[in-house]
């Protein structure tokens, strides 16, 4: 299994499953509201990459085995607290390759990704519904360290 940069040409297919992904989760969550406009969607993951795939501090990444794409991630360095830190935004593996150890390899890859970059530690979001995600990062080595809980009136 290796990664391979995800191209520019690629990019615009993804950025539509990253915005449709955002609003699924977020809705999920409880976060917004399920009438949210796909434009207002698209601004809120503008705020993360301003720039696009060439926003400075993330790197895009196709997940390839035996040849074929499995799955994408999307990984950011930047330095908090005087630290550098890595910052996973997204994984994901393809419906059809999941089940197959793709997730923990794709975690393993990520994780070398940022040691080299000279990350100290990797922090992540999953949102609590999310039972495959959570059991993939405990599975290999994340812990939670914050709970958010909401109540809708």
């Amino acid at each position: 299994m290796s990664f391979e940069p995800l191209q520019e040409t690629e990019f615009h297919d993804y950025w539509q499953y990253a915005v449709d992904s955002w609003m699924r989760d977020m809705i999920e969550a409880g976060f917004i509201d399920s009438n949210i406009s796909k434009e207002d969607a698209e601004a809120e993951v503008n705020r993360f990459l301003p720039q696009g795939m060439k926003t400075p501090g993330h790197y895009f990444f196709n997940v390839v085995e035996n040849d074929e794409n499995v799955g994408k991630v999307w990984v950011g360095v930047r330095t908090r607290s005087g630290t550098l830190e890595a910052f996973l935004w997204d994984i994901v593996i393809d419906e059809k390759h999941r089940g197959k150890g793709y997730g923990k390899g794709a975690m393993i890859l990520m994780e070398d990704f940022a040691r080299k970059k000279g990350a100290k530690k990797i922090s992540l979001n999953v949102f609590a519904y999310n039972d495959v995600a959570r059991n993939l990062y405990r599975k290999t080595g994340y812990r939670e360290s914050a709970i958010t809980m909401i109540k809708t009136l």
